[in-house]
């Protein structure tokens, strides 16, 4: 046979796909390509190899292997049309390394601090205005509420974020060991956000995604801002329907931060603002344990320092 493939100026191989051309096995093959062919064109090739098999089944009555439909339309040039990636393999395979290694909850729902600069939480909410949305990203400390560090921002970037964070830095002593909390919005996922914590020590801290519970603390006082400050001075509805200038809404919102955090008391902090807390318990609070005589038994209680 060798011989003979050598006289002719044929391959074995080629030899062997001839005789084979007309088996039954070939002609499956063709049969099947038809199909696929007639299915893609019928529906703009967008069918992947995996809606396939049930296409053809119900086209032909025969059950055909994901792994053969995938060769023969390999073969034949019929693989759905498929969108362009927007980023490299190197990018997508970066991002799901860094969504493996997340940072933990340091938290917990557990929203307080008895030391002043030692935990805080960080979230965006939007502020409707006649030209566009404006977004404010705030800081807040959990020992007394006060909102330490914002920015405004015209769009939602990992730039609002570290902006936010650099300011933080400023008006800090020192951000070394300070916890930072908050959602997994993308924006703080982001490589300059994450770089600039490790630049700072500040340990980062992450609340599941769409869970709101998990950064109640500043939800709350997001939702504090939009009642009191836009919907009380402007109305609820001219504000929803962005009819009030971004100038006058973010002018509101900033003379609003500084009355919140120097002049408006709050119950929890014995009717004191956040700053006048502040001031007046430099150290912080600490549980102690307070003997009643009653009834024999320990309680504990937050001491002043």
């Amino acid at each position: 046979m060798s011989r003979l493939c050598a006289i002719g100026d044929v391959s074995r191989c080629g030899y062997y796909k001839y005789l084979l051309q007309n088996s039954s096995k070939q002609l499956e093959d063709r049969e099947i390509c038809n199909t696929i062919l007639t299915i893609q064109e019928t529906h703009y090739y967008s069918i992947g190899y995996r809606k396939m098999g049930s296409l053809i089944e119900r086209e032909t009555g025969k059950k055909c292997g994901i792994k053969h439909i995938r060769r023969i339309m390999k073969q034949n040039n019929l693989q759905s049309t498929v969108r362009a990636k927007k980023y490299s393999d190197e990018v997508y395979a970066r991002r799901r390394k860094m969504k493996e290694a997340l940072p933990p909850d340091l938290i917990h729902r557990n929203f307080f601090a008895m030391e002043p600069h030692k935990l805080f939480v960080e979230d965006i909410t939007y502020l409707p205005c006649t030209e566009q949305t404006m977004y404010l990203n705030s800081i807040e400390d959990l020992f007394n509420g006060e909102l330490v560090a914002f920015k405004i921002s015209d769009s939602i970037s990992a730039k609002l974020c570290t902006d936010t964070v650099s300011l933080l830095a400023e008006v800090l002593e020192s951000t070394e060991g300070i916890v930072l909390h908050s959602d997994n919005g993308s924006t703080y996922l982001s490589y300059a956000y994450r770089e600039l914590l490790e630049k700072f020590h500040i340990k980062m801290s992450l609340g599941y995604t769409g869970i709101c519970y998990d950064n109640a603390s500043m939800e709350s006082l997001n939702g504090i801002i939009k009642t009191e400050c836009l919907y009380n001075r402007f109305g609820k509805t001219r504000v929803k329907n962005k009819r009030i200038p971004k100038k006058e809404i973010i002018a509101a919102v900033i003379e609003f931060i500084d009355f919140y955090n120097n002049v408006r008391p709050k119950e929890k902090l014995g009717f004191l603002s956040p700053v006048e807390f502040r001031l007046q318990n430099p150290k912080g609070v600490y549980p102690v344990v307070i003997k009643n005589e009653n009834d024999g038994i320990d309680h504990i209680e937050t001491s002043i320092d």
